[in-house]
């Protein structure tokens, strides 16, 4: 299937926009330390990854530059690329002269001061925001997402916060191509985040016509020894609210996910909510299976595996090929969320 593409601004590739040479009517302006004779190109950017060029100017011996336009700058997302550093900004198209100043170290963490463009300085401050707290969840991505000063930031940070699992989110994407649509009709940038909407909203229904397990079916049991070699079962959970998790030691992205589980199992634990963990260790792997129990703090009782790396069985039966994989099991029994990662605590609240 085709893979869908988005315009992620991963945040420590961050760069900075400028200019160099002129004097008045629409451009940007900066000084830059550390930018000494560096060239400087503006581009505008798309959601489909192409780029319109604008400008091409050399900064002088101090890091000044000036870019200037015949035009005036049109609302858009743009790309400003000085020697090797690279930043995606925002303009709305009232600017005339946007000027920059900061370093040329620090400039990709938008450590900059900006004047001519409050929609600039909206995002900049937004994006330092992220830069200083981790999105720990889809709550707080969306409390980001509102911070947008227009509508085109709301979609473009959409991407940025939502756009790991898009799929999870769908109602959020739709709704900003619904804003999107309405303030910039008929632009290249409606029409692109229109489509990428439409992309993964196939690719979610394909998604989900492949899974084995699907919502509303009982969630097949597991009884496997844990590292102390007693048997958990599943079923021995019902009543619960619980997340099954299939996970191992060797697995980056699951150590990576194993806080916010840890997180809400300390949240809810209270409420009903427990964890049923599997991991799929290789045969020799038992040792650090259970090394990784301890340094990840999984505080709940209910860790198994059959040590078979993928010819796990449980994995087999609800068709993992892939993980992390979580599903969210009811009070009764049967399927409520599949793969809930990144909005775990908005599923979890539908059902405690």
């Amino acid at each position: 299937m085709k893979k869908i593409s988005f315009l992620l601004l991963l945040l420590p590739a961050l760069a900075i926009f400028y200019a160099c040479n002129g004097q008045s009517g629409h451009a940007i302006k900066g000084a830059i330390e550390g930018a000494s004779n560096l060239q400087v190109m503006l581009e505008q950017a798309h959601f489909d990854r192409s780029n319109i060029a604008l400008g091409r100017v050399t900064c002088d011996g101090s890091g000044a530059f000036e870019l200037k336009q015949e035009k005036a700058f049109e609302p858009g997302l743009y790309r400003l690329t000085i020697g090797a550093k690279k930043m995606f900004f925002m303009l709305d198209g009232s600017e005339n002269v946007v000027e920059v100043k900061g370093d040329l170290k620090t400039i990709d963490r938008l450590e900059v001061k900006v004047t001519g463009s409050p929609t600039f300085t909206c995002y900049s401050d937004i994006i330092q925001g992220l830069l200083k707290s981790q999105v720990k969840s889809a709550d707080e991505a969306r409390l980001v997402i509102d911070k947008g000063c227009n509508p085109l930031m709301k979609a473009f940070l959409t991407t940025q916060v939502l756009g790991q699992n898009p799929g999870a989110f769908m109602d959020d994407f739709r709704s900003a191509n619904t804003s999107l649509t309405a303030a910039m009709p008929n632009t290249k940038y409606a029409a692109d985040f229109a489509k990428m909407v439409s992309d993964i909203e196939k690719q979610s229904a394909q998604q989900y016509a492949d899974e084995v397990i699907k919502v509303g079916m009982p969630a097949p049991e597991i009884s496997l020894a844990g590292p102390d070699g007693k048997t958990h079962s599943l079923s021995s959970l019902k009543g619960k609210v619980v997340l099954l998790d299939f996970w191992a030691s060797w697995c980056g992205p699951c150590r990576k996910a194993n806080p916010h589980v840890v997180e809400t199992y300390n949240k809810y634990k209270a409420k009903g909510f427990d964890v049923f963990s599997v991991s799929l260790d290789r045969p020799e792997g038992k040792d650090k299976w259970i090394q990784a129990i301890k340094q990840d703090g999984l505080l709940w009782d209910n860790h198994v595996s059959d040590l078979k790396w993928w010819d796990s069985a449980p994995a087999a039966t609800y068709g993992v090929r892939a993980i992390p994989k979580t599903f969210l099991i009811g009070r009764d029994g049967k399927i409520v969320a599949v793969n809930p990662r990144n909005n775990l605590e908005e599923e979890l609240l539908k059902v405690l």
